[in-house]
């Protein structure tokens, strides 16, 4: 299992987790390894190396992009949590600000036309 952080914006980063599940048949043969790899701001849970995990996502492109997980062996939950909503709540402010004032200058605009 590897760890890393990325930086997709200056001001924001995300950890991003890749490891590999390994698929038995019922006979215990391995049949299939699939490349795993889970990103968010943080994670709740823990899994360690030759845990058993059931995991949920979506394939793309090869790989198994999970959101969460759950430890079979531990029997703890896994999930990868997004960005706190309180992160946009101050950008959420400016642009219903912003909007207003927009909207305020074009109504003025507007009476201003129909007024003269």
């Amino acid at each position: 299992m590897q760890s890393r952080t990325e930086h997709p914006r200056e001001s924001d980063y995300e950890t991003v987790w890749t490891f590999r599940i390994e698929r038995y048949d019922e006979a215990g043969n391995r049949v299939l390894l699939v490349p795993v790899e889970m990103r968010g701001y943080s994670f709740e849970g823990a899994v360690s190396e030759g845990d058993w995990v059931r995991a949920y996502g979506k394939m793309k492109k090869g790989s198994l992009h999970a959101s969460r997980l759950e430890n079979l062996t531990s029997g703890a939950g896994v999930k990868a949590k997004t960005v706190p909503k309180s992160c946009y709540v101050p950008a959420m402010i400016a642009f219903a600000i912003f909007f207003a004032a927009v909207l305020a200058f074009i109504i003025w605009g507007f009476s201003q036309t129909m007024s003269g």
